[in-house]
């Protein structure tokens, strides 16, 4: 069933957006201080600190490129996927973030706007605003987000490792690949209110779908990978690869879907001024 099938997609996308985040000296021009660690630093070590340092950024300036792949099935012949990019600034004092997106599957560019923990979007061609509901899931990654609770982001990966040493943007970067723990991350209260999106329980619907795309990460290939500048240790990209089989029932067949995002981080501490759109309406979905 059709609506079925794009509800389990759709969750699939989402629960990886959710899951989808030293010495010092002299500051760079990003206003960005110096950072020191040892050469055998360990993987643990380089995150920890790679995380901190990102956490204290002013603002930040990122690029980001999404993919979601569903390969063809018996009752759809032929592959869907789902491209977004775009690029953006956040504001960590605030919270506040502003971004143009990109969504060539369905030919449309918007801007975004995330004011004082409401967001806003218009089509490019527009000049019309629209706020969204409260609870809606259309997010923006924010330094917040990527650096929030990092011990106990830590305790959600079941293996951690340090790569060859690379370079991203003219920097060079340490490379740290990471296997999360889907279990512990699904069980995580935060994670789970923001599935909720503000309801006080999960209709059956939900729950039904949820537990079979945590049966469905059992199996799951998944590797997150992160660089930091060697310099000042703060991001500078993050790239998440996620293939994993959702089961199907009597009514649809198994299928296997591939998530990839990829976020850089240019530029930091450079001036923001993100102001709440105006005029707006608020935005009303079409029955």
């Amino acid at each position: 069933m059709r609506g079925c099938r794009g509800l389990k997609a759709a969750l699939v996308l989402y629960v990886v957006m959710a899951l989808v985040f030293s010495a010092c000296g002299k500051e760079s021009s990003e206003g960005l201080l110096k950072r020191e660690l040892p050469e055998n630093a360990t993987p643990e070590k380089i995150m920890l600190e790679g995380l901190n340092a990102t956490d204290e950024v002013r603002t930040l300036h990122y690029v980001f490129e999404y993919s979601f792949l569903v390969p063809p099935t018996g009752e759809q012949p032929y592959p869907a996927e789902v491209k977004l990019s775009g690029e953006g600034d956040y504001d960590a004092a605030t919270e506040n973030a502003m971004a143009h997106i990109i969504w060539p599957t369905f030919e449309r560019e918007f801007d975004y706007v995330l004011f004082q923990g409401v967001q806003y979007y218009r089509l490019a061609d527009s000049d019309t605003w629209y706020e969204l509901p409260s609870g809606s899931t259309l997010r923006i990654p924010s330094v917040s987000q990527i650096t929030r609770n990092t011990a106990e982001y830590l305790d959600n990966f079941q293996r951690i490792t340090r790569l060859q040493d690379e370079v991203v943007d003219g920097r060079d970067c340490y490379h740290i690949a990471m296997v999360p723990n889907f279990d512990a991350i699904m069980e995580n209260q935060e994670f789970l209110n923001m599935i909720k999106g503000g309801k006080e329980e999960l209709d059956e619907t939900t729950l039904s779908e949820l537990e079979k795309i945590k049966q469905g990460l059992k199996g799951a290939s998944v590797n997150y990978e992160y660089w930091f500048d060697k310099e000042f240790l703060v991001l500078r990209r993050t790239l998440y690869h996620i293939e994993m089989t959702s089961k199907g029932d009597e009514d649809t067949q198994s299928f296997t879907v591939k998530v990839i995002m990829d976020i850089k981080f240019p530029i930091y501490n450079r001036e923001v001024d993100i102001a709440k759109p105006e005029p707006t309406t608020l935005y009303r979905r079409s029955s």
